[in-house]
């Protein structure tokens, strides 16, 4: 690999990592943060540590490793991962994946994976996200790739070649990879791959024919279910103020706010499936194959895989039964979750926060809320049923 062709958005390489590591611990904001989690090292401990770290491979294993940890520890009632017999641990892949936390549905997985002694999969992470210098550099060493966002004109496409380039030779050299099916998280969990996406992937393949140009890549979709989103009131909160101020957007400080409370906040249960492996779906359409020649094709097939493989747990049922009234779900929850639930969802419409001179509109969050609950009971009763979900709010 051209390591000075990537350079502004690869990983860094192992002759790089010390000088990182003595930047980032020269800075007092990054010590005030980590002190901040509280976790089970001192600074000084952690600073000993980073000593002997000579490669993202070494950084992962022996620090970002457990601080995950500790956050399942602290923030699940349970973690767990499911399919790993579609994958072997020498394998490399690109795995895309359904998208609700901006840092921990790739953090998680790494876990997951080293648990079973697969490989770490370097992170595709929006370079919107690099709220200061040092997050760069750390995300960096903690194996990120950077997504380029926010370009105009010829840059757009120059970026997304020079991306999907770099993701075909990491494939190529034996190492994986991990990039969300769409830019942004799915506020309302209805959880479709961009046909943007899977073109931009293509980009780094001589080939033109999109499925033929994708299959070096070894995409293997992934889904990730969590019985609680932690900043499902910040999105139902951001569904309300795009609904009311024209243009609106998030700033930076959004951003950061999105990123401590979902690393932070209670997830309950979360569980990660990994589907089969793209090459093998298409492949098992036998003689109907040629029929995934397209992007939007190719996506409606990645996203199959990942709805049919949702876990599903109780409010989510509830949230469908609620909005649609009735027991459409065909899940038998008690009254007692039923009452949990509702509680929960207008808990969760307490913490809104809106700006001066508007008012939390509790019928419209509610149903943001519940929406995005019951969207992932939609789009598997949908592949149930024999077809592709249509889960528009």
């Amino acid at each position: 690999m051209d390591l000075k062709k990537y350079e502004s958005i690869r990983p860094l390489a192992p002759e790089e990592v010390q000088t990182a590591i003595q930047h980032l611990t020269s800075l007092e904001p990054l010590r005030a943060v980590y002190e901040s989690l509280q976790l089970e090292q001192s600074w000084d401990e952690l600073v000993e540590v980073l000593s002997t770290c000579h490669s993202v491979e070494d950084f992962k294993r022996t620090v970002s490793y457990h601080w995950v940890k500790h956050i399942m520890r602290k923030c699940c009632s349970s973690v767990e991962l499911t399919g790993t017999d579609h994958i072997t641990k020498d394998g490399a892949y690109t795995y895309i994946s359904n998208h609700r936390d901006i840092i921990l549905d790739s953090a998680f997985l790494n876990v997951l994976l080293a648990d079973i002694e697969a490989k770490f999969p370097e992170i595709a992470i929006g370079d919107n996200l690099m709220l200061y210098p040092w997050i760069e550099t750390l995300v960096k060493l903690n194996g990120s790739f950077l997504v380029r966002r926010n370009l105009q004109g010829r840059e757009v496409l120059l970026a997304a070649r020079l991306l999907s380039e770099y993701m075909h030779d990491a494939i190529a050299e034996g190492k994986s990879l991990w990039i969300a099916q769409r830019e942004g998280r799915s506020k309302d969990s209805t959880d479709k791959t961009q046909p943007a996406l899977l073109k931009m992937l293509a980009l780094g393949a001589k080939s033109r024919q999109p499925l033929e140009a994708l299959t070096p890549l070894n995409i293997v979709p992934v889904t990730c279910s969590y019985e609680y989103d932690p900043c499902d009131y910040l999105k139902a909160q951001e569904m309300q103020l795009k609904r009311d101020i024209e243009g609106f957007k998030k700033s930076p400080a959004d951003d950061g706010i999105n990123m401590r409370t979902g690393i932070f906040g209670w997830k309950g249960e979360v569980s990660f499936h990994i589907g089969r492996p793209l090459n093998e779906l298409v492949a098992s359409r036998g003689e109907t194959a040629e029929q995934y020649s397209t992007p939007e094709a190719i996506a409606l097939l990645i996203d199959s895989e990942i709805h049919s493989h949702y876990k599903l747990y109780p409010i989510n049922y509830i949230a469908l039964d609620t909005l649609e009234g009735g027991k459409r779900s065909l899940y038998d929850y008690s009254a007692e979750d039923e009452a949990k639930a509702l509680k929960y969802i207008e808990s969760r419409i307490d913490l809104v926060k809106l700006p001066d001179g508007l008012a939390p509109d509790r019928t419209f969050l509610r149903h943001c809320l519940l929406t995005m609950y019951a969207n992932p009971v939609r789009s598997m009763l949908q592949i149930r049923q024999g077809g592709i979900a249509n889960t528009g709010a």
